[in-house]
């Protein structure tokens, strides 16, 4: 049996790869799309996310502290926070909150 070796992508021996399209895009987002939001509105927002939802990874300011974790609720001025490698819940007054931010979503 005779066997011819074809100039094809797929045939033994070779292998191309054809990556027409990989284009990198810069987009230039001027300051009138960004939306931004204070803490207690983002606090808000992110108390309000579905139950089957996968609550983000936040960084939170409290009292000049940095504090690594997951909002659970919000009651009234109170926030509920499971720290990022914890498995409690730990409560902290809304009124001490400076400033969050989202990590990981």
């Amino acid at each position: 049996m005779d066997v011819k070796k074809v100039d094809l992508p797929c045939a033994v021996g070779k292998q191309t790869i054809h990556n027409t399209l990989k284009r990198h895009m810069k987009l230039n987002l001027n300051e009138d799309f960004r939306t931004s939001y204070t803490a207690e509105e983002l606090v808000e927002l992110l108390s309000r996310l579905p139950a089957f939802a996968p609550k983000p990874v936040c960084k939170f300011i409290i009292n000049d502290r940095t504090l690594f974790g997951k909002l659970e609720h919000k009651k009234e001025s109170s926030l509920f926070i499971r720290h990022k490698f914890g498995k409690k819940v730990v409560q902290y007054d809304m009124e001490q909150l400076q400033s969050v931010d989202i990590l990981k979503y």
